[in-house]
């Protein structure tokens, strides 16, 4: 399983903006390979951060390249009230814990 980061810094007035715009899914629940999204808020942070996690590499660049990305960012609206770039990263997740239940 890889997971993806994308650390955003957005403005206190554009932030509910940001998290709406991320609550529709534009599709990626129905790509191969897509596991979960999160998206975090800054408590005692300055960036947001949304998480994707894939099957594989592979899943997340095939929805990179597809149209199901493009849907999902056609209206560039939000990528204009960020205050810097936006940074990437992926992740091999090489340890992953739950509750005991």
């Amino acid at each position: 399983m890889i997971a993806v980061s994308n650390r955003v810094r957005i403005p206190d007035e554009r932030t509910d903006t940001f998290v709406e715009r991320l609550r529709n899914s534009y599709g990626i629940e129905d790509r191969d390979g897509f596991l979960g999204l999160k998206v975090l808020t800054p408590i005692e942070a300055e960036h947001h951060v949304t998480m994707t996690f894939w099957e594989s590499l592979d899943d997340y660049e095939a929805w990179r390249e597809g149209e199901t990305f493009e849907r999902a960012h056609e209206d560039r609206s939000a990528e204009d009230v960020f205050e810097a770039p936006n940074e990437i990263e992926v992740h091999d997740v090489a340890v992953e814990r739950d509750p005991t239940k």
